[in-house]
């Protein structure tokens, strides 16, 4: 393969990007098109040869986890780079430098300007949980408030009559919560209500009513609803006098009029009668909009005041949440006098070049503070998008196609109006990154024709769609590792008796084709298991290898949690372990819920039903007989009082008795500390065995407990204000989501929605649950291009353009299902299947349908699968005292088993890895008979804390025998106890003349490199003095020793020790150690003994 052929479709766009500094750059980076090496290349371009120090390069990504492997990829490629000032400034800049989410960028902007900012010189960034709980606070006051304003009471009766709660409220109190600074900049208006005037309406009615008389026949369809509706005239003419309420509720009852009935019994033309009943109902609606509509505002209006209030509190108390830190930074930059000016240059002096990584994902308000930083002027609340930025300080990367995070304020047109000001910009360029390092050549085509129908350029709405093209160094993908893509449903589902498929059965049949698809992939059929490509990159370039693959590589993405439940039947069916790693309603699961109830037992013990709902529950396992037995012997529902006679030791008096205890300990203990002792005295987790999704129900209850304590560290709250908060996590549609731990023990399928998905990459992937229509979006509040507010409490509650702005919401929705579909889909390395079973017509299912391409296969599925290997949890009875005292004396001695081992003391032999658990272990090397080297004239200098000085002054040396080593040795000196300069000095400078240092020196090297294994049940770790890379790639692992003359025992171990090192190093890396040296540093001069790691 020549270099001609290995080169990538785009790679001139990638030059621009790494080496055309002087220029802003727009980047569209298709999915798995390498966009965050090349977001390193051009910071480490910058900072070696642009002249921009690191310190003045803002870099903001979504995540903070992005963010960490962004400073992480930096740091590796500075050091890769050849040794120069530069590189060294960077790297000491490197641990301080901008690189971070955009929030954490606007808490440095403000804490460098907290004066202009309005704030205390130290700010507190209050974390998402607290959020919450002050969120709570807040509504609290805004319901004392909505209860309590006489001028409200009229608005707040209007929306109460027609259906609106106070769970309508809250949450549209949430969404202005959410952008208080909206509602600042455009308040709300509080409008008045208008008097009731009826006699329009009754009017209309009444003409309505006249025309009866011209219809011969009194079983007419049309003239029986007219009637009816002359039943409503008379009930609304009472209630002209009343209250608005009762007019209100009387307006939504207005009977519904039929268009079907003959022409020929009317004497007038049925057409004007049918006008006439809909004008009426349409005057009904424009009766109670002139109500609702002004009501709507009122209380939004009076929200609104009560949240900016909130928040400019927040201000002046320095507790800032995420979203104020971006509305503080923007505002410092936002006019034109003198504050802002100063603040403008000083930010804009050191933010010489900012880069927004997944630009798709930002949001107006953070593309306007990097525009206002970037650009050589300031401006006023308007005008920013027109504001002129200098060439080279402006970098943006991301995929139009992966914006799909509307819901958090993501604006996919802020994305393209920012690219058509680029374009229009002659100090600006576009670049287009479309190799794709993930996905296999037939999977891309597959995309390619797809998503090259579903999406095209559409205004502000949605992009072009840019085609993706594989790899040029990936091999081909054979028929033999399985099809790249597949498809199941393709026939649709099968009808039941009636001949229709109801939306649950289509699920449970798609579900059931997944478990096959999956028992299919993974071999457990009599078809072969398909394969993966798998890379590798190393110094030595970059490779491919194929595996089989199993369960873990394989990921189930869902739009929704819709299909969960179907899915999860079918799989624990199948026999196929699996993880549910989505959001999900975990305080209305029943483990979290009977520990709730315990809760709420001790908390208020007037509280008599749920104290025998806790009694009732698996933690307590009292049954309804037992209850009943209890009750009818006088027993009372009070932990505090004493049992009925006889029942002394019965399930219910121990359970009275368990919880009398537990509510004495509430004075002193958290609600987290009395959840911890509940799961541990009444065996939650080890009852949960039981469960077949056990793992999950621990992972669930160590969340809840983890969340208690950290409401109870930022609240300092009762177990009552903390049951108020469960409670408020309990309701309908309350979702959190759990911070899943990776289980890498587990060979299981994953299941993940595909949103939480983004970013990620997996062999196999499987897109279901597309085939129902998703739910209606309810948004509480909208904004229109005018940035004027539009609310919605429910379907027939809203302000009066809500209708208009939700038009436009849903074009916007629309669009996002295409590109939700194509991050799925881009997700797959080596397979893909996708389900086309479809129960509506607006699905996302029939997007993949519309566009399917006939030559993809049906993965044909035995329809008599048997079930795959599984792991059964079950008990077996003690066969014998005797056999189970010796199967405890096992378990004790295995638990006994240290958990760790450092590889000094397994060198020493003072830890052993012999015995159990007996699994694969590091492999020590056998030592040889080879001779020690003569020990020169010996210092008094030795032991642990001159052997750690020494390391140290090595460390801080850099390697480098121009160091000032003398300076650098009494600076340790001083802080190790007992330890001479001068000799430390002699030492490290013996150390540094050493052969393995110099060539170390000059070559790629590692000081002080932490290493960790697994070596069956133990953990080992240790720390490795040097290591570096030879110049045929290999590695050699050497070691600092200060012994003056070792004995042959002693340097046995050494030799133990670095070739445990070495075995470590191979296993953790797969890269090969080919020497081992021990440098003995001593005041004459360094001793070098050699050996080979093998």
């Amino acid at each position: 393969m020549t270099q001609e052929t290995l080169e990538l479709a785009d790679q001139f766009d990638r030059g621009l990007i790494e080496t055309d500094l002087g220029t802003n750059v727009f980047v569209e980076a298709g999915a798995g098109s390498g966009k965050t090496h090349e977001l390193v290349e051009r910071i480490c371009t910058l900072v070696m040869t642009g002249g921009v120090e690191l310190k003045n390069i803002a870099a903001i990504t979504f995540t903070e986890k992005a963010a960490g492997e962004l400073r992480d990829r930096v740091r590796r490629k500075l050091k890769d780079s050849d040794p120069s000032e530069a590189r060294d400034r960077a790297l000491g800049q490197l641990d301080t430098a901008p690189i971070g989410t955009i929030h954490s960028f606007a808490a440095r902007v403000i804490s460098e300007h907290p004066i202009e900012a309005g704030v205390p010189p130290l700010i507190t960034v209050v974390d998402e949980l607290r959020s919450q709980i002050a969120f709570t606070r807040r509504w609290e006051a805004i319901r004392h408030q909505l209860f309590n304003d006489e001028t409200l009471d009229e608005a707040l009766r209007i929306l109460l009559a027609v259906g609106g709660s106070l769970n309508h409220l809250e949450t549209v109190a949430s969404a202005l919560d959410a952008n208080w600074d909206r509602l600042e900049s455009h308040p709300p208006q509080r409008r008045p209500i208008p008097t009731v005037n009826l006699g329009p309406l009754l009017q209309q009615t009444a003409e309505l009513l006249e025309h009866t008389r011209h219809c011969s026949d009194a079983d007419h369809f049309l003239l029986v609803a007219i009637e009816k509706i002359r039943s409503w005239h008379g009930r609304l003419e009472n209630a002209s006098i009343g209250e608005l309420a009762l007019v209100l509720e009387i307006l939504d009852d207005i009977p519904p009029t039929p268009k079907q009935g003959k022409k020929g019994n009317w004497a007038i033309d049925i057409a004007e009668v049918r006008n006439a009943c809909a004008e009426l109902g349409q005057a009904a609606a424009a009766l109670r909009e002139s109500f609702v509509s002004p009501a709507v505002d009122t209380v939004a209006a009076s929200m609104a005041e009560l949240l900016v209030n909130a928040a400019r509190e927040r201000q002046r108390s320095g507790e800032l949440e995420y979203n104020d830190l971006l509305i503080h930074a923007r505002d410092l930059l936002v006019g034109t006098d003198a504050r802002t000016i100063g603040v403008h240059r000083t930010l804009h002096e050191r933010y010489q070049c900012i880069m927004l990584d997944e630009f798709q994902d930002t949001d107006p308000v953070q593309a306007e503070i990097a525009t206002r930083i970037t650009a050589e002027h300031v401006c006023g609340i308007d005008g920013w998008e027109e504001l002129i930025i200098p060439a080279g300080h402006l970098f943006t990367d991301g995929d139009p196609k992966q914006s799909i995070y509307r819901f958090r304020r993501a604006d996919i047109a802020t994305y393209l109006s920012t690219e058509r000001r680029f374009r229009n910009n002659e100090h600006s360029r576009i670049a287009s990154l479309r190799t794709n390092f993930r996905s296999t050549a037939p999977l891309l085509d597959w995309i390619n024709t797809v998503f090259g129908q579903l999406i095209q350029q559409n205004g502000n709405l949605q992009p072009s769609y840019q085609s993706l093209t594989p790899d040029p160094e990936r091999p081909s993908w054979e028929e033999s590792h399985g099809p790249a893509v597949s498809v199941i449903g393709r026939n649709g589902a099968t009808p039941d008796g009636s001949g229709k498929v109801s939306a649950e059965s289509m699920r449970k049949q798609e579900a059931k084709e997944v478990a096959a698809a999956i028992l299919l992939a993974s071999g457990q059929t009599e078809q072969p298991v398909w394969k993966k490509q798998i890379k590798r990159s190393d110094h030595l370039g970059k490779s491919f290898k194929t595996e089989n693959l199993r369960l873990k590589d394989i990921t189930i993405l869902l739009p929704t949690r819709t299909a969960l439940a179907a899915l999860e039947d079918a799989l624990d069916g199948a026999g196929i372990e699996y993880r549910a790693e989505a959001s999900s309603l975990v305080y209305s699961t029943q483990e979290v819920n009977d520990l709730l109830l315990a809760l709420k037992a001790i908390a208020n013990t007037a509280d008599e039903a749920a104290l025998v709902l806790c009694l009732r529950s698996a933690p307590f396992a009292c049954g309804d007989d037992e209850l009943f037995e209890w009750k009818s012997a006088g027993g009372s529902w009070n932990i505090f009082a004493p049992p009925p006679e006889g029942l002394d030791d019965s399930p219910v008096a121990r359970g009275m008795v368990y919880l009398s205890e537990l509510c004495r300990r509430i004075s002193v203990h958290t609600p987290a500390e009395l959840m911890d002792r509940l799961v541990t005295e009444r065996r939650m987790m080890e009852t949960a065995i039981a469960s077949p999704r056990y793992r999950d129900v621990w992972r669930r209850l160590r969340f809840v407990i983890d969340q208690a304590r950290a409401w109870s560290e930022a609240t300092h709250g009762s177990l009552r204000d903390y049951l108020v908060w469960a409670g408020t996590q309990q309701e309908e549609n309350t979702r959190v989501r759990e911070a899943v731990v990776p289980e890498t023990d587990v060979d299981a399928v994953r299941i993940m929605t595909i949103h939480a998905s983004k970013g990620l990459e997996f062999p196999m992937v499987i897109v279901a649950g597309t085939g129902s229509s998703p739910r209606t979006s309810s948004d509480a509040a909208l904004w229109d291009k005018d940035s004027r507010l539009h609310i919605s409490l429910k379907e027939g509650i809203t302000s009066a353009r809500y209708a208009d702005a939700k038009a436009v919401e849903k074009l916007f929705d629309e669009a996002e299902k295409r590109r939700l579909l194509y991050v799925a889909c881009t997700r797959a390395e080596s397979h893909l299947v996708v389900s086309h079973y479809v129960s509506r017509r607006n699905s996302l299912g029939q997007l993949l349908k519309d566009t399917d391409d006939p030559t993809i296969p049906s993965l044909v599925l035995p329809t008599d699968l048997e079930p795959g290997e599984k792991r059964h949890t079950t008990v077996q009875p003690v066969e014998s005292w005797e056999n189970w005292e010796r199967q405890r004396t096992h378990w004790q001695r295995k638990s006994a088993i240290a958990s760790t081992a450092s590889v000094t003391s397994i060198a020493k032999g003072t830890d052993s890895l012999d015995g159990e658990p007996g699994e694969e272990r590091l492999q020590f090397i056998p030592l040889d008979d080879e001779i020690l080297p003569s020990p020169g004239p010996a210092s008094a200098e030795r032991g642990a804390a001159f052997g750690t000085a020494l390391h140290r002054v090595l460390e801080l040396s850099g390697l480098q025998e121009s160091a000032d080593v003398e300076a650098i040795a009494d600076s340790v000196a001083r802080l190790a106890k007992g330890v001479a300069p001068q000799a430390l000095a002699t030492r490290a400078r013996a150390g540094l003349a050493s052969e393995p240092v110099r060539r170390a020196a000059e070559r790629e090297h590692w000081l002080e490199l932490p290493v960790v294994a697994p070596s069956g049940g133990v953990t080992v770790e240790g720390v490795i003095d040097l290591m570096y890379r030879e110049d045929d790639g290999s590695l050699v692992i050497a070691d600092f020793k200060t012994d003056s003359t070792p004995q042959e025992t002693t340097v046995t171990a050494y030799w133990r020790q670095l070739s445990t090192y070495a075995d470590m190093i191979e296993r953790i890396t797969g890269q090969r150690v080919s020497k081992l040296a021990l440098i003995f540093c001593r005041d004459a001069g360094a001793e070098v003994m050699y050996r080979g790691a093998r």
